[in-house]
């Protein structure tokens, strides 16, 4: 599923063996649009668009991921869980009353200088303070800016704790948002029809896929967090595991505590920047 010898720093996603792999199984017919969390869903919505014309207008660039199960090859990846790039020595931040944050995940943008070539850091950290609450406070989120090239620390005194079981990472895959594609998305005769022509899952660049209208994001989109749900009963739910998943609630199920990630109702992390370096935020889900 991945790019052999890679020059990029993330896992990079190659999407001729995705879709052979798909396509021999006969997984190429009853496509939808798909929130994108497995190389299937990328691969149906890819497919999808080109078979009903939709790249056209006004494409922008993205860097959307596709996950696999488990700590990264390398700590500074793009990830959601499992044990943060932060380097050794450095203490891990609290809040003012002295509360650990809880990491929550975190964007490299090694892979997409040429989208935002001059952001304050190279791995930007979202951090929350407590398990839940961020979700309708705005302000209990936390972001830290961090360089590569950081010796990262190896454990953490107390454990930076998680709203979720284990850890995801990101294969990288650059494709495009095609804001001008709405309308005739919205005439294709399939399901979730919206999810075509602007990418609903996480990535860098390209145009929000917002599931509400806009109200806390200002300044220039960066990235956005979509929850995690991989695709069942298809090989490669994720990137490093070949064998399907059911739709069961156990540990070979989508719904099972460590194969998702389901901020409130299906719900999608926004962040932009303004002018002033400014970090801003929204969160919207179902």
């Amino acid at each position: 599923m991945l790019v052999e010898n890679s020059s990029k720093l993330h896992p990079e996603l190659d999407f001729h063996v995705v879709r052979r792999v798909y396509v021999e199984a006969g997984l190429d017919k009853n496509l939808k649009g798909e929130l994108i969390t497995s190389p299937f869903d990328l691969f149906s919505v890819e497919m999808l668009r080109d078979m009903h014309g939709l790249r056209f207008g006004d494409a922008l660039p993205t860097d959307v991921f596709v996950f696999g199960k488990g700590e990264p090859p390398h700590r500074d990846c793009t990830k959601v869980g499992g044990l943060p790039y932060w380097p050794a020595g450095k203490p891990w931040p609290r809040t003012g009353d002295g509360t650990t944050y809880h990491f929550l995940a975190q964007f490299n943008f090694a892979d997409s200088k040429d989208l935002f070539p001059d952001l304050p850091g190279d791995v930007l950290l979202l951090l929350t303070d407590g398990p839940e609450e961020w979700i309708e406070e705005p302000d209990r989120v936390r972001f830290e800016w961090l360089p590569l090239g950081l010796d990262p620390c190896a454990e953490f005194d107390p454990v930076v704790p998680c709203e979720f079981a284990g850890a995801f990472y990101g294969a990288i895959y650059r494709t495009a948002d095609y804001l001008d594609a709405i309308d005739k998305a919205a005439e294709v005769d399939v399901s979730e029809n919206f999810n075509l022509p602007i990418l609903n899952g996480t990535k860098i660049g390209g145009f929000p896929h917002f599931i509400q209208p806009a109200e806390g994001l200002s300044g220039r989109f960066l990235c956005q967090l979509g929850s995690i749900q991989a695709e069942p009963h298809v090989p490669y739910p994720w990137v490093n595991q070949s064998m399907p998943l059911d739709g069961g609630f156990n540990k070979t199920g989508i719904h099972g505590e460590s194969n998702e990630v389901c901020f409130a109702d299906m719900g999608t992390v926004y962040v932009a920047m303004d002018s002033a370096g400014n970090l801003t935020h929204d969160f919207q889900c179902y």
